[in-house]
């Protein structure tokens, strides 16, 4: 039995070594080819899951108040450019559900302190967290929200004024959220007008920012006559010549796309005509491209200058907005991806703001500027405002604050304006009425104003002016638009896959 049995064990042996030998093979042949489709089970569209992402945590980035393109101190000092007499103010306010908001330097070695923003005693959902300082430097505003909805946010300016020196007149900056990508939409860089680019880096990591600029000669993007690329350090900022960049241009539209980081941008304008002071103000991001753009704060007497933007050649029909309804300027076309510039001359009486309505999508911008004695004149770079559900402005001091709401729709409305005391304690809320395609205009008092419009449809801003420089004859304007506080929110979606192996 022992001898039989000897051939069916080593056949027995043979079959074990073939049969491991087949399966190391199949194993080895899984792991690297892909499994065909019609193998994988089959996952139900139910099991698709959708998760809400909401921002509790805001940061914007607050620029240091308006300097001078050139401060190099050298030559005759009767022939020295000057700050002259400036001072600043800046305002800063936190609306809604907030659970905390500071201010703090953006150079942390530069100098400057880190402040937090004080509720009113026994604060209510409807007041407001502020703070007030003359600070210069360039810094932080961060918000934690408790709940985030409309309503809630954070809003910042800084304001300077100067009856003296190369800055006189007024200017003005309000927060910005950083970004990876925004856009500008400049005036002239010819002789005598400098615009300078800043950006802000927050975050720790450095960053490279590409440059692209459509100017006002030719269409398309330009041949920079200097680097389209700039490096912003961590928690620093880095200041590029636009004027150099792209001279000789009635006006810029500029990109600006960061490779590592969110940052933040402004850009500062100043302008001369030897030594006389033609004025300086900052020019804010862009919004988005639309077919109907309202530029709310402009006031009769201004020449006011409009410069569009669109990628495709369109038709723009142009009106003031004055306080009963609009008065037509005229229509104009504006050719694709070239900056169009128009003369609308001056501001009508009663009128309050600019209304284009164009064929295809443009991003609106214009120049208001006022003379003053012995030749000096001051503007104010005005962008146009988004409607939006809840938005809020803080409001510096040492200067008159002029709010102007613009009715965009075709239907009167009435929307609720709320202003903030110096404690950042709610007044009563005051209806306005603004009749259909129309604008009012309101005293703004305190340390900030929010406006709620539920229909969506007016477009507002803040009109600076005073500052003192009325007795020594000196033109001052500057304008700023509010900070939408709505919902920052996004929704991802996830879909299992079977297919997927690791």
């Amino acid at each position: 039995m022992k001898h039989a049995n000897t051939p069916m064990k080593a056949l027995r042996i043979i079959l074990a070594v073939v049969t491991s030998a087949l399966l190391l093979a199949a194993f080895a042949l899984m792991a690297v080819v892909k499994m065909p489709q019609i193998m994988v089970d089959a996952v139900p569209g139910g099991v698709t899951s959708s998760h809400r992402i909401v921002q509790h945590r805001l940061e914007a980035y607050c620029p240091g108040r308006m300097q001078l393109s050139d401060s190099t101190d050298w030559g005759d000092s009767d022939y020295r450019a000057s700050s002259g007499d400036i001072a600043s103010s800046t305002a800063l306010a936190a609306f809604g559900s907030v659970y905390a908001s500071t201010s703090s330097p953006l150079d942390l070695t530069g100098g400057g302190s880190t402040v937090s923003l004080k509720a009113p005693d026994k604060p209510t959902s409807r007041d407001a967290m502020v703070v007030r300082d003359d600070g210069d430097y360039s810094r932080l505003l961060s918000t934690n929200l408790l709940k985030a909805g409309d309503g809630s946010g954070h809003a910042g300016v800084i304001a300077s004024h100067a009856s003296d020196g190369d800055l006189r007149g007024i200017s003005a900056a309000t927060c910005v959220t950083p970004s990876m990508k925004q856009t500008f939409l400049l005036g002239a860089t010819t002789t005598g007008t400098s615009q300078q680019l800043v950006l802000a880096n927050p975050s720790s990591k450095a960053t490279t920012v590409s440059i692209e600029i459509t100017g006002s000669k030719s269409s398309g993007p330009m041949s920079l006559a200097t680097a389209g690329s700039a490096t912003v350090g961590a928690e620093s900022e880095t200041v590029v010549d636009l004027s150099a960049a792209a001279s000789g241009q009635d006006g810029l539209y500029v990109t600006v796309t960061s490779g590592a980081t969110p940052v933040g941008a402004v850009v500062r304008t100043t302008s001369s005509s030897g030594l006389t002071p033609k004025g300086s103000d900052f020019a804010m991001p862009a919004g988005d491209t639309a077919t109907l753009n309202a530029i709310p704060s402009v006031s009769q007497g201004d020449h006011v200058r409009l410069y569009l933007y669109g990628e495709h050649a369109t038709d723009a029909t142009l009106s003031w907005v004055t306080d009963d309804g609009l008065s037509s300027i005229r229509k104009e076309q504006v050719k694709g991806e070239r900056v169009g510039v128009f003369d609308l001359g001056t501001a009508p009486r009663n009128a309050h703001g600019i209304l284009v309505t164009s064929d295809e999508a443009v991003v609106a911008a214009a120049k208001a500027t006022r003379s003053g004695s012995g030749g000096q004149e001051d503007f104010a770079l005005l962008a146009a405002a988004a409607p939006a559900a809840s938005s809020g402005m803080a409001l510096p001091d040492g200067v008159d604050s002029t709010l102007v709401l613009v009715n965009t729709g075709n239907d009167d409305v009435t929307v609720s304006l709320t202003m903030m005391g110096d404690d950042g304690k709610a007044g009563d809320a005051e209806s306005v009425d603004i009749k259909a395609n129309s604008a009012v205009t309101v005293d703004g008092k305190g340390t900030a104003a929010m406006l709620d419009d539920e229909t969506k449809t007016v477009a507002w801003g803040v009109r600076l002016s005073g500052g003192g420089l009325d007795q020594s004859k000196t033109a001052g304007l500057s304008a700023v638009t509010p900070t939408a506080l709505a919902v920052r929110e996004e929704t991802v979606r996830s879909t299992p896959d079977a297919s997927i192996v690791g």
